[in-house]
């Protein structure tokens, strides 16, 4: 499975490298896993929402060698809206093959047009955003359909795991999270 993170200045730091830490992470605890995690942008350099540099691991534009595409939130999202090509380019992938966001990512899935109709969930502050065209749940993550969506910030690592147990298994997403130490939410 190759798994792309889609990256752009303004992205959220943690909605990225969160689910990043838990797919890598289970790579790196079995390295015969069929599981490649690589960020994807239009340039190398990317500034995130809180001033964190990130080199991305390849500049494409195209999608077409991924088979699951996470898109992040953050603030940025207000420019990647207004990226029409990049738009058409998810909405042509959601169409076929899974697409992931965090946060705020489901923002720019729903200007894509891969919401309409469906359940999804984003930040508490962007349900708004959402609303009128998806069904608003308040869940850390929610799938319908090949769209998968997770809460805001920290549900990151909810994804990742969530990712882990629908293409591995759960005692694989139980292993990365014990040595994560990560204990989940309680509760919206």
């Amino acid at each position: 499975m190759r798994v792309g993170i889609l990256l752009y200045d303004g992205v959220e730091e943690l909605d990225a490298v969160g689910v990043y830490e838990v797919l890598a992470k289970a790579k790196q605890l079995h390295p015969q896993l069929d599981l490649s995690v690589r960020t994807r942008a239009h340039k190398e350099t990317v500034t995130a929402a809180l001033g964190l540099k990130i080199l991305a691991h390849d500049v494409r534009a195209d999608l077409d060698d991924l088979d699951l595409l996470v898109v992040p939130g953050g603030p940025g999202r207000k420019d990647v809206v207004k990226d029409f090509d990049l738009l058409k380019r998810i909405l042509n992938f959601g169409t076929e093959k899974p697409v992931a966001s965090v946060c705020t990512g489901a923002v720019i899935l729903k200007e894509a047009g891969l919401l309409a109709g469906r359940k999804a969930t984003t930040h508490r502050n962007a349900f708004n955003e959402l609303r009128g065209v998806a069904e608003v749940v308040e869940e850390r993550v929610v799938e319908d359909g090949l769209v998968t969506t997770a809460g805001g910030v920290t549900a990151a690592i909810d994804l990742g795991l969530y990712l882990l147990r629908k293409y591995f298994d759960g005692e694989l997403a139980d292993e990365v999270a014990e040595r994560i130490e990560y204990s989940p939410a309680k509760g919206p």
